[in-house]
């Protein structure tokens, strides 16, 4: 597994990887394993992505950039909303549509980003022995989708039960993974007097 330090100014380096241009034909799935959300190296890859043109987004978890992804892309452009169209965004709320979206997703040559992949798949609501099933499916379902087009999916490494199962079956088909180590970078508050 390599080892990425995934800074803001760095995110353009990964955008890099995930390009249509700069992927070959051996390296089209990407894993990236997050130790935090990682939200502001994220916001500035999906801006990169919409300044290129059309791309999906997959959103497994809660979190979407919104207000600081139109901050970047004005401090790139002026075509904000010509930017914003390139970005054909899909929601799912459960591990069965998961499975969906990615079975209805056709060939193309427009790249994917997934955004924590994992977070339906930990829903106890649903059995362990169902979800891994429908993990499954899900993957080969990533391995179709990429050899048509550039793949890279983001996985927050979660202290849950099932945490390495799933994402032990990701690095099996993954043709590189890479893995963040940054360090949380949240301000210190200072002492008033």
């Amino acid at each position: 597994m390599n080892t990425l330090d995934l800074s803001p100014i760095r995110a353009f380096s990964l955008f890099s990887l995930a390009g249509p241009a700069a992927v070959n034909d051996s390296h089209r799935f990407l894993l990236v394993e997050t130790l935090e959300r990682q939200s502001e190296s994220i916001t500035e890859l999906i801006a990169a992505l919409a300044l290129r043109g059309p791309f999906y987004v997959i959103a497994g978890g809660e979190w979407l950039p919104g207000y600081a992804l139109t901050r970047s892309l004005r401090a790139k452009t002026h075509r904000v909303k010509q930017c914003l169209d390139h970005l054909i965004l899909a929601r799912p709320f459960t591990c069965y549509q998961v499975l969906d979206l990615l079975n209805d997703t056709r060939p193309g040559s427009e790249p994917i980003l997934i955004l924590d992949l994992l977070h339906h798949f930990y829903n106890d609501d649903v059995d362990l022995a169902v979800r891994f099933r429908v993990f499954e499916q899900s993957c080969k379902h990533l391995q179709r989708l990429s050899l048509f087009r550039p793949v890279l999916v983001f996985a927050q490494r979660m202290p849950v039960k099932h945490y390495q199962q799933f994402f032990s079956l990701l690095t099996a088909i993954a043709d590189e993974t890479f893995q963040i180590e940054e360090p949380s970078t949240k301000p210190a508050q200072l002492a008033l007097f």
